[in-house]
């Protein structure tokens, strides 16, 4: 049966239609090019415009041409290259741009960025084309930035005094420079390497940042968290913790490796016990191949930190490898035979050594 479009109806009922619908579903429903849709869209004053389709070349400075535009969120296109000998209009009205695996060179998104200076939110996610990302003094009003990358070794530079909340996910170790952006409120990284300088100056600098996020970030040895209030970190080494006395939450999730002894939980306990919250920890030992808590007595010097919930992530080769102490002081091995009973005795230890409410 041959399918029927709605090309017969009169053009202004398209029109109508049209406006209400994606292009994807538009595309069922009509035999005109995307283009004459798109068309459609722009001469009817259209404020917000999600376009998905796969592989097509967009010609993006013709859709920021659009006096009316507020939002253009673009997803699975590539942007159509421009001729740099004509003028590029700047688009003012438009608030939020949002690209999703989207391929484009540098130059085609500096000049993007350029024509959008007023934009408030910018997400640039897992698109490709180009090793370079700069957000600079010329997006004069930008409050959120969301970058996913997802090519190696990128540079990201970000200069904007007016920006609030960054999210970085910096891929396979990423490139991460921020400067002048002292009204930051929120910071979520990750896989990005960072010192522990830069992170002091960020935080140092920002003096309105109060929820940090950082995950799986090498060489952090120590975290500022003199003005936080949140602080969520994920990662394989624990960190020292400096001045947290006024974090109200605290989520440290530990992804463990090798084989732990008594002082790697002895250094976690000093870490939680330099905050007043009562924090939720995950414990991953998912690729530990050993745990031995032999010497834990030996290390009380420290402060019992309260936790609120612990979660714990265990493997076949722990629970049939751990030493551990009973009440008694007596040394407990188990065999593989008795994994429920060495996993609750190794359990009940964790639980004694945090002081835990909830695992």
């Amino acid at each position: 049966m041959e399918r029927t479009t709605i090309d017969i109806l009169p053009e202004c009922l398209i029109e109508k239609i049209a406006s209400y619908l994606s292009f994807k579903d538009a595309a069922k429903m009509i035999s005109q090019p995307i283009d004459k849709w798109l068309d459609i869209a722009l001469q009817n004053g259209v404020k917000y415009l999600f376009f998905e389709v796969h592989n097509f070349s967009l010609p993006i400075f013709t859709i920021l041409a659009a006096k009316s535009l507020t939002q253009l969120v673009v997803d699975w296109c590539t942007l159509m290259p421009i001729s740099f000998s004509s003028d590029v209009m700047s688009c003012n009205s438009l608030r939020k741009l949002s690209l999703t695996h989207v391929k484009l060179d540098e130059n085609m998104l500096q000049t993007l960025l350029n024509c959008c200076p007023l934009i408030v939110s910018f997400i640039f996610d897992y698109c490709w084309g180009f090793k370079k990302i700069e957000l600079t003094l010329n997006l004069q009003k930008i409050k959120s930035v969301s970058i996913k990358s997802r090519e190696q070794n990128e540079l990201v530079k970000i200069q904007a005094p007016t920006l609030e909340h960054l999210t970085y996910d910096g891929y396979l170790w990423g490139k991460l420079d921020i400067v002048e952006c002292q009204n930051l409120k929120s910071l979520d990284i990750s896989y990005v390497r960072i010192s522990d300088e830069f992170l002091q100056n960020l935080i140092s600098g920002s003096q309105s940042l109060k929820d940090l996020k950082i995950r799986n970030c090498e060489d952090i040895e120590e975290i500022d968290s003199s003005n936080l209030e949140s602080l969520e970190y994920m990662g394989y080494k624990i960190p020292k913790l400096k001045i947290a006395r006024q974090l109200k939450h605290l989520k440290i999730n530990l992804l463990c490796f090798s084989s732990l002894k008594a002082t790697w939980f002895c250094n976690l306990r000093k870490l939680l016990s330099n905050s007043i919250s009562c924090p939720e920890i995950s414990l991953d030992f998912s690729k530990c191949n050993e745990i031995n808590l032999t010497d834990l007595q030996l290390h009380q010097g420290v402060a019992t930190p309260k936790v609120d919930v612990l979660n714990i992530s265990p493997s076949e080769m722990v629970i049939t490898s751990l030493a551990l102490y009973s009440e008694s002081g007596s040394k407990l091995f188990y065999h593989q035979v008795n994994a429920e009973r060495e996993l609750y005795f190794f359990l009940s230890s964790i639980m004694r050594f945090f002081c835990c409410r909830k695992i």
